[in-house]
């Protein structure tokens, strides 16, 4: 993986422009303009924005550029996924806006509606059972193809759907497993012609064993029958597999998948020959997994998308992708030093929307023709937020004190010398599965502007590297987890980037836990720290959030275990923070919303009496508002106070 930050270094005694201070308004601003896909024949885009406390869609003429209609969530809800069924129709998926670990009903709805605004509908409300879209039948513009499971069924079966009347015509061409009486379909996949090619097979066998779990693939002949594969496995446990899709003449379908590791790594790409039933793997990074497809505009496959600290690319040596690569190349000439993605295109395969983001730039989207091999700009998520004014954000790798290799990044002051930096540690929340990725994160470019090198680090327990990455956090909350961000905050002492005697930790979930145990676990390393919306005492959060209020003992004892390898008290008690209070040397700033079902703000109450129990420094910042303050003046009243307490103990 390059890295510029040995570069930076040189360039330092030249001397940079001293940033200005932007308003904190301008990062705390939610974004305008979220995702957008474009209509099939081309003269309409509809897209996701945020409005208060909801994610609506609304549907552009391109033309005219007027806004045709707008779809509303509701309070307290989002269209998390959304595409276009005909000319005419969008169909989309709303949920409640929910927190980390949230046990709470999503109530999923998919919903649809005309770009006139006629014919709105509930068409599906997942209390039934589930069902999700496998393809938009070109074929037949008023309905789709989806994979429906109900519990009691077991397996995935195809259906037909209408997505004017929400109605279900079940498809004889879905295979049936072959393994014992609890083996089951999963998923089903197919080809460019919406013709069921391939399916994934899960078979417990003993259902008291997971060791010998087994995988198998059906796949379709040119005879149109099913035939079995048995993926071997060089572990005990079963691999995981997940398509991703076709070349052009449906012959080869790949998949991400780790069955070929002795460990449970990071995924690769790999492609089965539907006639010969040979698999080959294509490629896979030593440590990050392979995260999406790359499509040419038929739909095929043409590469994938890994990350491992840059936004990173594969593609297809493949003759017949070869224009379709050389576009996906282009576009990413185009705008470079970005991430690049096309949502979808246009049926005739002429026009296309490009996502681009990156470290500074919180995304834009654009219009390109292939015809005229012009781009058009369309709108961006953060309108108001100038990328030349933003600080570049560079990746890093480490390892921590057992030798576990990690990946990371700092953010880096614009027009700051590189060297001795007064340092804001800021873990993501989460904590397992979730990843940060190199790109634009206001909170962490809100404190850059302000002359702090901000530090990100994926510690175990995190997405994109694997399942054993991730499960080595299993257990580890306070304990390896919290020794992971220690250990980062050494190295970026060591390599001379932040000043020893002037580091602060500030996060939120499991980052204003890890936190306010930072001042706990560490208390010499760090001058404050700044936790928000964190859990203090787990057992009171086990009892009193929505995630679990209602679970059985024997469910919360299972994930306390799970999280903190024990649900016994005196291991719950020397994990909290609130039972250790006395152990804390340094100021506390406790920010928590007053509404928060996720993580309750008795949480805050006990640690803030706790710490002034045993006498120490300690300020705190409520207000009427969830999980993480949606409210902007809340927002930045909030940082006005970080930046007050941040410059009386670390300085400026």
């Amino acid at each position: 993986m390059r890295s510029a930050i040995a570069f930076l270094l040189g360039l330092m005694t030249l001397g940079l422009a001293q940033a200005k201070n932007i308003p904190i308004e301008d990062f705390a601003k939610k974004s305008q303009f979220k995702s957008a896909k474009i209509s099939p024949d081309g003269e309409h885009v509809a897209f996701t924005y945020e409005d208060g406390s909801q994610v609506n869609l609304a549907v552009m003429n391109l033309k005219s550029k007027e806004i045709t209609i707008s779809f509303e969530a509701g309070e307290e809800r989002e269209v998390i996924m959304f595409f276009w069924a005909n000319n005419e129709r969008v169909v989309m998926l709303q949920e409640n806006i929910t927190g980390w670990l949230d046990g709470a009903p999503k109530e999923s709805e998919l919903v649809a509606g005309n770009i006139d605004g006629t014919r709105r509908s509930l068409l599906w409300d997942f209390q039934r059972s589930n069902i999700e879209t496998v393809s938009v039948l070109d074929s037949d513009p008023e309905k789709i193809l989806v994979g429906k499971y109900h519990w009691s069924e077991r397996d995935v079966k195809l259906h037909r759907f209408d997505v004017y009347k929400g109605e279900l015509y079940y498809s004889t061409d879905s295979p049936r497993p072959v393994g014992g009486e609890d083996a089951s379909i999963r998923t089903i996949d197919v080809d460019l012609n919406d013709v069921p090619r391939v399916a994934l097979e899960y078979d417990p066998r003993d259902a008291d064993d997971i060791n010998d779990d087994i995988s198998r693939l059906h796949i379709k002949n040119k005879f149109g029958d099913w035939q079995t594969l048995k993926l071997p496995k060089n572990r005990e446990k079963p691999p995981v597999v997940l398509g991703v899709g076709f070349n052009k003449d449906n012959t080869k379908f790949y998949f991400r998948s780790n069955y070929d590791l002795d460990y449970e790594g990071p995924l690769g790409l790999f492609v089965l020959d539907t006639e010969d039933q040979s698999i080959e793997k294509l490629f896979r990074h030593p440590d990050a997994s392979v995260l999406a497809p790359i499509r040419g505009s038929e739909g095929e496959v043409i590469g994938a998308y890994y990350e491992p600290g840059y936004p990173s690319y594969y593609y297809l040596e493949d003759k017949e992708v070869a224009a379709e690569v050389q576009f996906h190349k282009s576009l990413r000439a185009s705008f470079k030093g970005a991430r690049v993605f096309t949502t979808n295109y246009s049926d005739d395969g002429r026009l296309t929307i490009a996502s681009v983001s990156s470290d500074r730039s919180a995304g834009d989207f654009y219009l390109f023709n292939r015809e005229t091999n012009k781009a058009k700009y369309i709108a961006s998520s953060m309108p108001h937020i100038k990328p030349r004014q933003m600080s570049i954000v560079e990746p890093f790798v480490m390892q921590a004190r057992d030798g576990l290799k990690m990946y990371g990044q700092i953010t880096i002051p614009k027009g700051k010398e590189l060297k001795d930096l007064p340092m804001v540690v800021y873990p993501h929340g989460g904590p397992y599965g979730v990843t940060d990725y190199w790109g634009f994160d206001w909170r962490a470019q809100l404190l850059a502007n302000r002359g702090y090198l901000v530090l990100q680090l994926n510690y175990r327990g995190s997405g994109n590297y694997g399942t054993e990455f991730r499960n080595a956090g299993y257990g580890e909350w306070g304990a390896k987890m919290q020794d992971d961000l220690a250990d980062a905050t050494l190295w970026a002492i060591k390599q001379g980037y932040a000043d020893k005697d002037r580091v602060c930790m500030h996060g939120i979930s499991y980052g204003g836990y890890a936190s306010m145990h930072a001042a706990v676990r560490h208390p010499d390393l760090y001058q404050c720290v700044i936790p928000e919306a964190g859990i203090y005492d787990i057992r009171l959060q086990w009892d009193k959030a929505d995630s679990f209020r209602n679970a059985s003992e024997a469910v919360k004892n299972a994930y306390l275990k799970r999280y903190y390898s024990s649900s016994e008290d005196e291991v719950l008690k020397e994990r909290s923070p609130a039972f250790n209070a006395d152990k804390v040397k340094v100021p506390v700033f406790l920010i928590h919303g007053e509404d928060d079902i996720r993580v309750p703000i008795e949480n805050a109450y006990v640690m803030e009496e706790a710490l002034k129990k045993a006498g120490k420094e300690v300020k705190t910042y409520y207000r009427e508002d969830g999980h993480g303050f949606e409210n902007v003046d809340y927002r930045i009243e909030s940082f006005e106070k970080i930046f007050d307490f941040l410059e009386e103990h670390i300085g400026k």
